[in-house]
């Protein structure tokens, strides 16, 4: 009789979360937790439509947003806190005459990330996904130097920090307002479709994804 196949929890030294085998054992990774949401993010925790969240940015409502470049972004204390003070002014109108104390987030941009997270760099798909960020301000080499992505090249290998990525999101980040919500929603609905990719584009992108995934 084969040996049944086990389910278990293991960590990782990278600790992304994620099913994968290792020795015929289906292990559970744990994700580096990064304090910052996307909209769609933040849709998924309040089970709201992304057309919710736009219609409250542009009536200048709900928690304080930020724009990374294009990219709009929420910063996980600024969601908890919103939280905490709706929570707080529905008690007050029910009447119950005590302080509203929500869950305490695994990190925030005060604490910064963890010791684990500090001491390890990531290839640009690991960060990618780590930051919901796009992977080609990762990997292409343009979009790393216009937009100062920090970043390290060990011995040809390219490797990123993740502590390094939320200080830099930090440092590029501006407060969004009504106005801006008014430039975002102008900008996405006269945003092109992206042209189709050349073979050679695509062959490019493939050699770029060995040399991340070399050790």
């Amino acid at each position: 009789m084969g040996q049944a196949i086990r389910r278990r929890t293991l960590k990782f030294e990278l600790g992304f979360v994620g099913e994968q085998r290792c020795h015929g054992v289906i292990c559970q990774e744990k994700k580096m937790h990064y304090p910052v949401m996307t909209e769609k993010h933040l849709a998924d925790r309040w089970q709201v439509s992304l057309k919710t969240l736009r219609r409250w940015r542009l009536d200048n409502e709900g928690p304080t947003w930020h724009k990374l470049f294009r990219h709009v972004r929420y910063h996980e204390a600024d969601v908890v806190e919103f939280e905490r003070r709706s929570a707080q002014h529905l008690m007050t109108l029910l009447g119950i005459n005590r302080e509203f104390k929500p869950a305490e987030p695994e990190a925030t941009l005060d604490q910064g990330l963890d010791a684990e997270a500090e001491s390890h760099y990531l290839t640009a798909k690991e960060i990618a996904d780590a930051a919901s960020l796009p992977i080609h301000l990762f990997r292409d080499q343009a979009e790393r130097r216009r937009k100062r992505v920090p970043h390290l090249m060990l011995v040809g290998n390219l490797r990123f920090s993740l502590p390094a990525i939320l200080e830099w999101e930090m440092a590029n980040s501006v407060q969004g307002n009504a106005a801006a919500a008014v430039v975002e929603e102008a900008e996405s609905q006269a945003a092109p479709s992206e042209p189709a990719k050349r073979w050679y584009e695509i062959a490019r992108e493939q050699d770029a994804a060995r040399v991340d995934s070399a050790p």
